[in-house]
C-alpha cells in the first residue's frame, strides 16, 4: 500500500513553497516505507498551507491503509471539499460512498459511488464493483420507501439464559423450540424448552448423547420432532472442518448420534443444515469445491434403502460467487428461505427466498426493509402456520433470539401449513402403534409426506400445506388402514389438529369409514381424487385374498328417501366396479345402499350431514 502511495504526486500547485517542500518530503518518505516520518511532513505541509488538498489525500490513504475508518473518512472528505469533482480523488469518493453503504446512507453513498463509477475504466474488477454497489444503493433506497410494518421483540429471559444464543428451530406445532448456545468458555450446545400455558420452559441440554466437549449447534428438526439433524465441528468420526450428524428421538431418549457419511460430509466445511417436515430431504451449506462461490447451498434426498444420495448443488439461480448460507425450507416443503451476500441485497447478508416447482427454483426474492437492513441477516425461522418469525441477533456484546410477527406482506407471498398429531393405537387395546404415515396430494396422487409414528408413544405429526386436497392414510400390517381427508385447496390461513388414530385389525365384523371418497352433488361417478384410497384398498384385498366385505353408500336426509336409496347404491356399486377391474374377486365384494337409514351423527347440520354421506367398508 506504501508503494502504491508513492506513486501520487502533485494534482495542485500549493501557494506555500513550504508546503510543496513538506509535501515532497512525504513522498520519499513513503517510497522508503518510512510511513511516521511520512506523516509529520504531511501534517506540516498542511500547517503551510490548510487549502492544499493533496496531503489530506495522501493521509487518508494511509489512515484507510491502516484500517483507521474515522480518520480515513474525515481526511478524504477534506481533500474533496477542497477540490471537488476532481477524478484523482476518486479512491476517497469509494472509500466513502462505501461505507455510507455499509451503514444504510443510501442516498448519500450513491452520490459518491455515481462519481467514482464514471472515472474508473469501463469492465474492470472496480468498475464492476462500483455498478453493483449502486444498485445496492438503489435497492436500498427502493426498499426503505417500501417499508413492511415490522416490529421484533426479545424473547423473554428464560429463553435468552446465556450471553450467546441464535440459530432457533421450532416444531410444526410450535411447541418445542431448540437453538443453540454458547458458554462462557466458548462451548456450544443444543438446548430445547417447551412451550406450556403460553410460556416458555426453562431450556435444558437436549441430550447427554448429543450435547459433548465438541461445540454442537445450527440443527434443524424434523415436523414431529423426533429426527434431529445437527452441527458438530471435529467432533467424533468426524470427517474434516464441521460436519453434519443424525440423531432419532423414540420416546423420550435420543439416540446416539451418527455422522451423515461421505454423501453429505466432505474434508470441507457442511452445516447449517435445513430438514423438510419428514427429515427425508435435507438442505444445508458448504464450501466444498464444485460449487458457484465461497458457500453454497447443497441437498440430499433420503431413498427407501435409508440411503442419503450424493448432494447436489441447488444451481445457479440460487448460488452465486459469494457466499449462501443458513438454508430453511418451511413447513409448506416449497419455499426455501437462506441468507445470500451475492445476490442484489441492501448490503451484506440478506434474507431471500424462492420457491421450487418439480425442482426447478424461482428467481430469489429479497424478503425486504426492515426485515433486511444495511447490517447482516443470518438466519431466519418461520412457523408452520406463518405467522411468527425467529431470527438471533446482535445486543453487544451478547446474541439474544427474537421473534416477531410476520408482516402481511411477506405472508402474502408463500403459502401457509396447516398440521395434525395425535395418538396411533389399536382399537382393541388401546396399545400405542408404530406405523406407516403416507400424506398423499389427492390432485396428483403423489406422496408429498412419509412418517412413521413413533413405537413407544405412539405419536405422529404430519404438515398439511395449504393450496391442495390431501389424503392422510395410517397403515400397518395386519390393520386395515386408516384414512383421513383435508381439502386446503382454497385456504388461506393455517390451523393444527389433534386427531387420535384408531386402527382395527383385520377381523370379522370391523367397519371403516373410506373418508377419500368423492362424488359431485347427486351423482354416482368416482371423482380422480378417489383413486388413491381405492387402489389402496385393492392392495389390502389382494393381499388378503380370503377377505370377504361390504361396500355400502349412505347419504344424508337432504332429498327424496327413494333417491337416497338408489343414489346411495349406485355410489356403492361404483367403489366396487373400480375394485373388480382392478382384480378384486367379484364374489368377495357385496354391494348395499343404506340411503338415509344409517347416519353415523344426527343430521341437524351441513357439518354433520357430511360425515352420513360416506362410503364404508365392512369386512364379513
Amino acid at each position: 500500500m506504501l508503494l502504491i502511495l508513492s506513486f501520487n504526486t502533485f494534482s495542485q500547485t500549493p501557494t506555500n513553497s513550504k508546503a510543496k517542500e513538506f509535501y515532497e518530503k512525504a513522498l520519499k518518505n513513503i517510497s522508503e516505507r518510512k510511513s511516521v516520518d511520512a506523516i509529520e511532513n504531511l501534517q506540516k505541509a498542511i500547517e503551510k498551507d490548510a487549502t492544499f488538498a493533496d496531503p489530506y489525500f495522501k493521509l487518508g490513504q494511509i489512515n484507510e491503509a491502516a484500517r483507521n475508518q474515522e480518520n480515513a473518512i474525515k481526511l478524504y472528505k477534506k481533500a474533496i471539499e477542497l477540490r471537488p469533482n476532481d477524478p484523482l480523488l476518486t479512491q476517497g469518493y469509494t472509500y466513502i460512498g462505501t461505507r455510507l453503504l455499509k451503514v444504510g446512507e443510501y442516498t448519500k453513498a450513491k452520490e459518491y459511488l455515481s462519481f467514482s463509477v464514471k472515472n474508473v475504466p469501463q469492465n474492470s474488477p472496480v468498475y464492476k464493483q462500483l455498478t453493483r454497489q449502486i444498485e445496492q444503493c438503489k435497492f436500498g433506497e427502493e426498499a426503505k420507501n417500501t417499508a413492511m410494518i415490522f416490529k421484533a421483540a426479545e424473547m423473554a429471559s428464560t429463553i435468552n439464559f446465556k450471553n450467546k444464543q441464535y440459530f432457533p428451530v421450532l416444531t410444526a406445532d410450535n411447541e418445542t423450540l431448540i437453538f443453540t448456545a454458547r458458554s462462557d468458555d466458548g462451548d456450544e450446545n443444543l438446548y430445547t424448552s417447551q412451550l406450556i400455558n403460553g410460556n416458555w420452559s426453562a431450556p435444558k441440554s437436549i441430550s447427554d448423547k448429543i450435547n459433548t466437549t465438541a461445540n454442537e449447534g445450527t440443527c434443524s428438526i424434523s415436523a414431529d420432532g423426533r429426527t434431529l439433524v445437527f452441527t458438530s465441528c471435529d467432533g467424533k468420526n468426524s470427517m474434516g472442518s464441521c460436519d453434519l450428524y443424525i440423531s432419532k428421538k423414540v420416546g423420550e431418549e435420543w439416540s446416539t448420534p451418527e455422522n451423515l457419511g461421505s454423501s453429505i460430509n466432505t474434508s470441507f466445511w457442511e452445516a447449517q443444515p435445513s430438514l423438510s417436515n419428514d427429515g427425508r430431504i435435507l438442505y444445508f451449506s458448504s464450501d466444498r469445491q464444485g460449487g458457484y462461490g465461497r458457500k453454497d447451498l447443497w441437498m440430499s434426498e433420503l431413498k427407501e434403502n435409508n440411503i442419503w444420495t450424493k448432494a447436489i448443488n441447488l444451481g445457479d439461480v440460487i448460488n452465486t460467487s459469494n457466499d449462501e448460507i443458513s438454508p430453511f425450507i418451511h413447513a409448506n416443503g416449497h419455499t426455501l428461505f437462506f441468507a445470500s451476500d451475492g445476490q442484489l441485497g441492501m448490503g451484506g447478508l440478506d434474507l431471500f427466498m424462492t420457491e421450487s416447482k418439480s425442482g426447478v427454483y424461482s428467481k430469489p426474492e429479497n424478503l425486504g426493509f426492515p426485515v433486511n437492513t444495511h447490517e447482516d441477516q443470518v438466519a431466519l425461522f418461520i412457523s408452520a402456520d406463518g405467522t411468527k418469525g425467529y431470527y438471533s441477533s446482535d445486543v453487544k456484546p451478547d446474541i439474544k433470539l427474537f421473534q416477531f410477527d410476520i408482516p402481511k406482506k411477506l405472508s402474502d407471498k408463500f403459502k401457509r401449513a396447516s398440521y395434525v398429531k395425535g395418538i396411533v393405537q389399536d382399537a382393541s387395546t388401546k396399545q400405542n402403534l408404530s406405523t406407516e404415515i403416507e400424506l398423499i396430494d389427492l390432485k396428483t396422487n403423489k406422496i408429498v409426506e412419509k412418517t412413521i409414528s413413533d413405537s413407544i408413544t405412539g405419536q405422529y405429526t404430519a404438515v398439511l400445506p395449504n393450496g391442495s386436497q390431501y389424503g392422510l392414510f395410517i397403515n400397518k400390517k395386519e390393520y386395515f388402514f386408516k384414512s383421513l381427508t383435508f381439502n386446503f385447496s382454497e385456504k388461506t390461513e393455517a390451523d393444527g389438529k389433534t386427531i387420535n388414530i384408531l386402527l382395527d385389525p383385520i377381523k370379522k365384523d370391523v367397519k371403516t369409514v373410506l373418508n377419500n371418497i368423492f362424488f359431485d352433488s347427486g351423482k354416482a361417478e368416482l371423482r380422480p381424487e378417489s383413486f388413491t384410497e381405492l387402489d389402496k384398498l385393492q392392495l389390502l384385498l389382494s393381499q388378503n385374498p380370503s377377505l370377504q366385505v361390504e361396500i355400502s353408500g349412505h347419504t344424508d336426509d337432504v332429498g327424496k328417501d327413494t333417491e337416497n336409496q338408489i343414489l346411495s347404491e349406485k355410489r356403492a356399486l361404483s367403489v366396487a366396479e373400480y375394485l373388480i377391474k382392478k382384480g378384486v374377486n367379484t364374489q368377495n365384494i357385496k354391494v348395499k345402499g343404506y340411503g338415509k337409514t344409517k347416519p353415523i351423527v344426527p343430521n341437524i347440520s351441513e357439518e354433520n350431514r357430511q360425515v352420513n354421506r360416506r362410503i364404508e367398508m365392512s369386512i364379513l
